[in-house]
């Protein structure tokens, strides 16, 4: 695609950018002013997912050579299924695992950040390597510390940050098309 024709789509799609950045940005600080509401529905999306992955593999199972390949894709097809339905049916129970599982990836992402701080230090940025895996380290033992209170704020703050810095940068792509492409 020549730079002609790439500038003549983001002119026509600015404006969509623009709305769909908005929108992201006013339902981020809905979810930041009810954390609570948006980690449930994240985990009621997650059981939806897993019990429709559940059916493909069960599906899929059917549709196996072998009586030994297909039980296993049918054994774990039933249990991803049920878990999804398990989940979905007690968000509360979704949104607490998504807790503890967060708090892990915090924690192993932040030692492993140290770790190799120290491996490529005395390189440029080694120290900010340092001070983002602390960060995690930290985060991960505020989230620990406070379960399973820390359920209620954690996995809809996130989403609502994450929406919210998305929704931003979606805005700012679809404005700077429009300063690019000539309209205001």
């Amino acid at each position: 695609m020549s730079i002609a024709a790439w500038m003549k789509q983001a002119h026509r799609n600015a404006g969509r950018l623009v709305a769909l950045g908005v929108l992201q940005i006013v339902v981020g600080f809905v979810i930041l002013l009810a954390p609570l509401a948006g980690g449930l529905a994240v985990a009621v999306v997650m059981g939806v997912a897993m019990i429709v992955g559940g059916v493909a593999r069960l599906v899929a199972a059917f549709a196996a050579d072998s009586f030994g390949i297909g039980a296993l894709a049918f054994v774990w097809g039933l249990l991803v299924a049920a878990a999804g339905f398990y989940i979905f049916t007690n968000p509360g129970v979704g949104l607490v695992t998504l807790t503890l599982v967060l708090s892990m990836m915090f924690s192993v992402n932040g030692l492993t950040e140290c770790v190799a701080a120290f491996h490529v230090r005395p390189e440029r940025g080694w120290g900010w390597m340092l001070t983002g895996g602390l960060v995690s380290v930290l985060l991960a033992l505020m989230v620990w510390r406070q379960f399973p209170l820390s359920g209620i704020w954690l996995v809809g703050t996130l989403l609502g940050v994450n929406l919210l810095m998305s929704g931003l940068t979606t805005t700012m792509i679809g404005s700077a098309a429009r300063r690019v492409t000539g309209t205001v």
